[in-house]
């Protein structure tokens, strides 16, 4: 490891989470009943916790576990949490992972426990979940300009002591709007200047606007701008060069914005610049490793690497494009049962728009089988989706039959998470080695 990955570590040291509030908080969620009328767990005869669950050495084919099934790799979940962390301490970056991708207590504090410099959330709610579960040190990326949000945000902050919270500013009323919430407050979150371009998502358009916004801030007795910050992901309705060139241009404004502000003064103590997404952290490290300022902290917030998936991410991972790091492995299946194969060429799962994402993609079949023996899924395609229903065209000669299995894989974590309160982890024989819980 490089110096400035070794100074990166050292940083996570300091505060990234209060260890003793999270082990009593995952020691809270393993005792936490489950019951029949859990999605996935409708096999169990009683009320049962998930540590209790854990220990039985169950299979995925046992009787308790219903389908459809949310189920998680710990392998491919350890490897990929290790992979990035140790990329971005090589490259001397931090890393706050979206965590709102999982939402997952159980998840989450892994990532912070494998050296993860803060979590970043999307709003006030997720920050929230978040700090119960022991997170010390959160970006919430994005405005924050509900009235309601900031009153608890400033509550969130005075009732947790060692609590670091960074947020977003991209106009001079949102800057306004923060001033008046935090005015008189001992405590106050730190502001990073998002930069956005012109048909793309939020953030300011142009450097002087950056500057207006920034100075508000800067001026105010209670809040501090520490840097500038973007989600190059936002730009993805572009394809091919459109898009190298816009995520170049993204990230050279952030930089460049950042470096004006040091150089006027409005940051103080060196300058953040970050950035978040799972496809292309690389170029965000090789644009901000160009800052002038002494001391920039780099901060990627990817967030869907923690699981990968079968579909967007896994055809434009890094590796493919030759990054120097090894590859992530897709964690995610959907367990789900034939219902009706009412012509040769058409099978209905019972895994449908409630079970799986579709905003990225169908799922696609992993594999099938019948009362525990493979079956070839070859040619097996998921075209549709209803609430409760999948739709796979199979070859005419499949053997699929109604109550076999099918495993799919997604595509788009983010939306696979949020359609589930319960998950399990399981290891490479399947058997169950814990349950995972969301807050969505």
């Amino acid at each position: 490891m490089n110096t400035r990955g070794e100074a990166v570590m050292s940083a996570f040291a300091a505060g990234s989470h209060d260890a003793a509030v999270a082990e009593r908080a995952l020691a809270d969620l393993s005792r936490a009943p489950i019951g029949p009328t859990v999605k996935g767990f409708g096999g169990l005869d009683e009320m049962a916790s998930g540590g209790d669950i854990a220990q039985r050495g169950l299979r995925l084919d046992a009787p308790v576990f219903s389908r459809p099934l949310f189920v998680l790799r710990t392998s491919a979940l350890e490897h990929n949490i290790a992979v990035l962390a140790d990329y971005c301490a090589r490259r001397g970056a931090l890393l706050a992972p979206h965590a709102k991708t999982t939402m997952s207590p159980e998840l989450f504090l892994a990532q912070l426990r494998a050296g993860a410099w803060a979590l970043t959330a999307a709003n006030v709610t997720q920050a929230s979940v978040f700090v119960l579960h022991g997170a010390r040190r959160v970006i919430i990326a994005n405005q924050v300009t509900d009235r309601v949000a900031l009153a608890s945000l400033r509550r969130l902050l005075d009732r947790t002591a060692g609590l670091e919270v960074l947020c977003y500013v991209d106009s001079v009323h949102g800057a306004e709007l923060l001033v008046d919430a935090f005015a008189g407050a001992d405590r106050a979150p730190q502001v990073l200047v998002e930069i956005g371009l012109p048909d793309a998502r939020t953030g300011v358009r142009d450097l002087p606007t950056a500057e207006a916004v920034a100075r508000v801030i800067h001026d105010a007795p209670t809040l501090r701008v520490v840097g500038t910050s973007c989600f190059e992901g936002s730009l993805g309705e572009r394809e091919g060069d459109e898009l190298d060139l816009a995520v170049d241009q993204l990230l050279t404004a952030v930089r460049i914005a950042g470096e004006r502000l040091s150089e006027l003064g409005l940051v103080e103590d060196g300058l953040v610049l970050s950035a978040g997404g799972s496809h292309l952290f690389d170029r965000v490290i090789d644009e901000f490793s160009l800052s002038s300022v002494p001391d920039t902290r780099i901060v990627v917030r990817s967030g869907s690497y923690v699981t990968h998936d079968h579909g967007v991410y896994l055809h434009d991972s890094p590796a493919l494009r030759g990054v120097d790091i090894e590859p992530f492995i897709p964690a995610i299946e959907i367990r789900a049962t034939v219902l009706s194969r009412p012509d040769p060429d058409l099978v209905l799962i019972t895994a449908g728009r409630r079970d799986v994402s579709f905003d990225a993609g169908y799922p696609v079949v992993l594999s099938a089988s019948h009362d525990g023996t493979p079956i070839d899924a070859a040619g097996a395609t998921v075209t549709g989706l209803n609430d409760q229903h999948g739709f796979v065209t199979v070859p005419a000669t499949s053997s699929l039959a109604v109550g076999d299995e099918v495993v799919l894989g997604i595509s788009h974590p983010c939306t696979t998470f949020d359609k589930w309160t319960h998950g399990l982890l399981v290891d490479d024989d399947d058997v169950v080695t814990g349950v995972v819980h969301t807050f969505f």
